[in-house]
């Protein structure tokens, strides 16, 4: 539960499955939550348009838009919150293709209680560790300029590129430890945190999405380039604002 007089996190449960949904809010809003649930990706759209959200929790196949379809679509937004797909789709494309449309995890159903709160709460607390971290702070490597604080890396023409929370997270704990080799183990404590572990390939897609707004090419990166047996190694130097 949610300490006394703290801010209750608002999330937002899409699935076009009513008894799943129910139950859904029922376990967040006994931990506390304040909780909507819709069942449509068009009507997820239009509440995110007047409402403040700090997560969703969205099935992959709903009526209408299917919720990689709209994933797809939030992520190109720098302020969209944070998203978590709880789907019956488990197949490791179907987890792979979620996470690198900028999903910041994936839970197949069914799913216990206790890691479903885990990983909520996970989420929400990197989201609000890549808002509040550094607020003053920036990150210059080569011709790049990185704020954690707006989740935005400036690339050397000039042109802001927005990070999601995920994103960010992970290009944080690359410039605090450039040119070290990072296991995938450390990144996942570095970022996620061990209660929110997804599986094996979510670091790699994380860092293939990472790698593409940095402009670094997939074959033969030069700026996070692949340590092998290791993990990754940020290889350029950092100077620290």
């Amino acid at each position: 539960m949610e300490s006394a007089g703290a801010p209750k996190a608002r999330v937002l449960v899409v699935d076009g499955d009513p008894e799943a949904g129910d139950q859904l809010v029922a376990l967040l809003e006994g931990e506390g939550f304040e909780v909507t649930l819709l069942n449509a990706g068009e009507q997820l759209l239009s509440h995110l348009a007047g409402h403040t959200v700090d997560l969703i929790l969205m099935e992959a196949a709903l009526p209408g838009a299917d919720g990689f379809e709209v994933c797809r679509h939030l992520c190109s937004d720098d302020t969209a919150p944070p998203v978590i797909f709880v789907s019956s789709k488990g197949d490791e494309v179907d987890r792979v293709v979620g996470l690198e449309l900028g999903a910041d995890d994936y839970i197949v159903k069914p799913f216990s209680q206790r890691e479903m709160l885990a990983r909520v709460k996970a989420v929400l607390r990197r989201a609000q560790r890549a808002s509040h971290s550094g607020k003053t702070g920036r990150y210059r490597f080569a011709d790049w300029t990185f704020c954690p604080a707006q989740m935005e890396l400036t690339a050397p023409g000039g042109n802001a590129i927005p990070l999601s929370s995920s994103e960010s997270e992970l290009l944080l704990a690359f410039v605090q430890f450039p040119q070290e080799p990072l296991s995938r183990d450390r990144l996942l404590d570095l970022t996620k945190g061990r209660e929110s572990f997804p599986f094996d390939r979510s670091i790699d897609s994380h860092v293939s999405r990472l790698r593409r707004k940095l402009g670094d090419d997939a074959k033969h990166p030069e700026i996070i380039k692949t340590a092998w047996g290791t993990g990754y190694i940020f290889t350029y130097g950092v100077e620290a604002e």
